[in-house]
């Protein structure tokens, strides 16, 4: 997906400056999907220790 490509920065700081409240809430489900994503494959590493 392309969303998983996006800097993460670059998305954040777009999402915190949006004036646009429904598209401020877009750009925030977006990012907060790609940080889940990115999560779930840390969790799979199996190098990965809690």
């Amino acid at each position: 997906m392309e969303a998983e490509k996006t800097n993460l920065q670059v998305l954040i700081d777009n999402a915190l400056n949006e004036k646009d409240p429904d598209k401020k809430k877009v750009l925030m489900a977006i990012y907060t999907y790609v940080i889940g994503k990115k999560q779930d494959e840390l969790l799979k590493n199996k190098e990965f220790v809690i």
